[in-house]
C-alpha cells in the first residue's frame, strides 16, 4: 500500500513539474516581442482626445503580462516631454488617451518591457485644427495620419523611465534622446540617461560616455554609462561641482559608428 501511494505521489509530482516547466518555457520563449502602434482617430484634432494603442505579441500570441507600457510624447522642436502610462485592456492591447491644445507635428515614443525583452520606437503624427479637417475633406488625395511602421510592427531587442525634459539630436544615422534628471543640484550625484536609436530601432551594445564641462572652463570630466535596457544608457553618479550652465557631450562608439552630440543642462 505504501509503495502504491509513493508511486501515485511520484507520478503527480512529475505531472506538476512538467506543467510548470511548460509554463515557464512559454513565458521565457526566445522569440522577441513585437509591438504595433495605432492612433485613433486617424486625424487628431486640437482639444479632442486621441487614443494611443499598442498591441504586444510574442510568436503571434498576445502578451498580457508586460511590465512596462509607457508613451513619451512631445511636440517637434520642444524640449518639454510628457510620459503617460498605458493601461492593459485585453488580448495584448494597452491604451492611453491624451488631448492636444496646439496644432503641429508631434512625436510619440513607446517603451515596452515584457518577458526579458525591451522595445522602444518613435513615430511622428500631426495634430490639426478643426478648420484644417474641413479643408482636407475635399482633397482627392487626402491621407490619414496613422502612426505605424510600413509593416505595422517593430521587433524588440532582448533584455526603458523617462523625464519631462529631453533633447533629440541626429548624427551618422544615430538619434540621441538625452534625458537629464528633472532637477540637478550642485555636488549631488544625479542620473543622466540617453536613448539611442538607429533606423528607429534601439542601438544596443554601444560604448557610451558623457563628457561634462562648465561653460568657460577648460576642465572636462568623463563618465562611463551602463546599458540598463536595450538602447538605454545611464549613469547614476554624475556630479556637477557648482551651479551654472554645463555642456554634456554624448560619445557613442560601435563598430564604424563614432558619433557625438552636445547638450546643455542647468544646475541650480
Amino acid at each position: 500500500m505504501k509503495r502504491y501511494m509513493l508511486t501515485v505521489l511520484g507520478s503527480l509530482a512529475l505531472l506538476l513539474g512538467a506543467g510548470c516547466s511548460q509554463q515557464q518555457a512559454a513565458l521565457s520563449s526566445g522569440a522577441p516581442i513585437e509591438v504595433a502602434l495605432t492612433i485613433e482617430p486617424q486625424e487628431v484634432l486640437v482639444n479632442e482626445a486621441a487614443t494611443f494603442s499598442i498591441k504586444v505579441t510574442q510568436d503571434g500570441a498576445a502578451v498580457d503580462d508586460a511590465k512596462e507600457t509607457d508613451f513619451e510624447i512631445w511636440k517637434e522642436g520642444q524640449e518639454q516631454h510628457e510620459k503617460i502610462s498605458a493601461a492593459h485592456q485585453s488580448d495584448g492591447v494597452y491604451t492611453a488617451q491624451k488631448s492636444f491644445a496646439e496644432p503641429g507635428t508631434y512625436n510619440v515614443m513607446y517603451h515596452v518591457t515584457a518577458r526579458d525583452f525591451h522595445n522602444m520606437q518613435k513615430h511622428t503624427f500631426t495634430v490639426k485644427a478643426a478648420g484644417e479637417q474641413a479643408d482636407g475633406a475635399h482633397e482627392e488625395n487626402h491621407s490619414h495620419e496613422h502612426a505605424t511602421q510600413p509593416d505595422g510592427q517593430s521587433t524588440a531587442h532582448g533584455d526603458g523611465s523617462t523625464h519631462e525634459g529631453g533633447e533629440h539630436e541626429h548624427g551618422q544615422g544615430v538619434e540621441m534622446h538625452f534625458q537629464p534628471a528633472d532637477s540637478i543640484q550642485p555636488n549631488q550625484a544625479t542620473t543622466l540617461t540617453v536613448h539611442l536609436l538607429q533606423e528607429n530601432q534601439a542601438l544596443t551594445e554601444a560604448t557610451v560616455r558623457f563628457e561634462i564641462w562648465r561653460e568657460g572652463e577648460e576642465k572636462h570630466a568623463f563618465i562611463d554609462t551602463a546599458e540598463a535596457k536595450p538602447g538605454e544608457y545611464t549613469s547614476t553618479n554624475a556630479t556637477f561641482p557648482a551651479a551654472g550652465s554645463y555642456s554634456v557631450k554624448v560619445h557613442v562608439e560601435k563598430g564604424e559608428i563614432h558619433d557625438h552630440n552636445v547638450f546643455t543642462v542647468d544646475v541650480k
